[in-house]
């Protein structure tokens, strides 16, 4: 599962990159409202996705300390399963992020 949504967002992110140059390199020569707007949103979203990823990944390593304290040894914990719900925390918001640009721009591009 996790192999199949690293290379789903794998290709969502380069469908993004590839429908977005052209709006960077025309924002670049023909600079228009629409086109900063898009440019601006970029940034925006990728600063929001950052932030958010560091706060769940807090969370996460939260309740992995509640976890290990509420029981230590009860039931034994994973340090590598640990990590791995943390890093999928710390990356679940930039997935979103992804897999919403290429809905929204596939959309845009085929109207």
């Amino acid at each position: 599962m996790t192999k199949r949504r690293d290379i789903s967002t794998a290709s969502a992110a380069a469908e993004t990159i590839m429908r977005r140059t052209p709006i960077l390199w025309w924002q670049a020569v023909h600079p228009t409202a629409k086109g900063q707007r898009e440019v601006n949103r970029m940034v925006a979203e990728k600063q929001q996705a950052f932030v958010d990823g560091l706060v769940s990944a807090q969370f996460q390593m939260v309740q992995e300390a509640m976890r290990f304290w509420a029981a230590p040894f009860a039931t034994p914990t994973s340090t590598r399963q640990a990590a791995n719900r943390i890093a999928n925390a710390a990356t679940a918001p930039a997935r979103k992020t992804v897999q919403a640009n290429v809905k929204r721009l596939r959309k845009k591009s085929s109207i």
